[in-house]
């Protein structure tokens, strides 16, 4: 048992340095693929705060119908606030209107008009999970069903158009790193099947001699298995210096900070030995017949 465990990982480190040269074109396949997944990961962790702190600013402002006494537009207020979707609110009766006229366009109302003729009303701040554009249309024509309701104004076209980029780079982040995934498979594959080929007279021998496909296959596994390591290494020196550059000069835009770099280097291990082994796997099996 031993023996078939030093001849298997004999053969596999045998077989990288043969194929030098191959073997760092894979290699290096799979540590540009796995910089690319670690810096998409980066940009998804950005854009998710950027969404977040951007929706917690959602709010749709409501104004009453300017006929209502105090008492009724307080009654009307505590009734939208109990619609589904409405996380809390203000309420804005006529002084308060008044005050925040002035604070815009630093002018008093009632010297202006002779009177206040500013309509109460309020402002009501969307529960997270209902911060989306069809949530909040759905919102607004439950609150629009009240006849006390004179207008309700909300930021549609920013909040459609902010929705649609986050969409955008989404998806672009998932089309990339698929990409470079296929890349680095291909890469790993050519490789193994370069030296299957050239070992070809051998895997016939092993046949010959009663070897399972299993024992055959390993040596490959496990090389596509260090090609991935390798790549793995040389991605997180990369990211390590890209880290620790820009943590350097307080680029703190980009969160790099708050990333933990033990877990992004410990995926970064775990993904390049998949695309390692995955990439052998495609190689072998279109060499390796069971």
């Amino acid at each position: 048992m031993i023996n078939k465990i030093v001849y298997l990982f004999g053969e596999s480190f045998k077989s990288l340095w043969r194929t030098k040269l191959p073997s760092i074109v894979s290699s290096m396949a799979i540590s540009v693929g796995l910089i690319v997944i670690s810096f998409a990961y980066l940009l998804f962790i950005n854009v998710d705060n950027t969404v977040i702190d951007f929706k917690n600013s959602y709010k749709i402002e409501v104004f009453f119908n300017d006929n209502l006494s105090n008492q009724k537009a307080i009654k009307v207020f505590n009734k939208i606030l109990l619609i589904n979707g409405i996380e809390e609110g203000a309420f804005i009766d006529k002084d308060e209107a008044a005050s925040i006229f002035k604070e815009e366009f630093n002018e008093n109302i009632e010297n202006i008009v002779g009177s206040n003729p500013l309509p109460m009303g309020g402002i009501y701040y969307i529960s997270e999970q209902f911060r989306d554009y069809l949530s909040i249309k759905n919102i607004i024509k439950e609150i629009e069903r009240n006849k006390n309701i004179d207008s309700v104004l909300y930021e549609k076209d920013l909040i459609i158009k902010f929705d649609r980029f986050v969409k955008n780079i989404l998806a672009i982040i998932f089309i990339i790193s698929f990409f470079i995934i296929l890349v680095a498979i291909f890469f790993v594959s050519n490789t193994i099947l370069i030296i299957i080929y050239s070992k070809k007279e051998d895997i016939a021998i092993l046949k010959l001699l009663g070897a399972s496909n299993y024992f055959i296959r390993m040596p490959y596994y496990l090389e596509g298995i260090y090609h991935g390591v390798i790549g793995a290494l040389i991605s997180i020196l990369f990211l390590y210096l890209f880290y620790d550059f820009f943590s350097s000069i307080s680029l703190y835009t980009l969160r790099v900070q708050s990333v933990d770099f033990l877990h992004l280097s410990l995926v970064n291990i775990l993904l390049g030995v998949m695309l390692g082994f995955l990439g052998s796997s495609k190689a072998l099996s279109s060499y390796v017949k069971d």
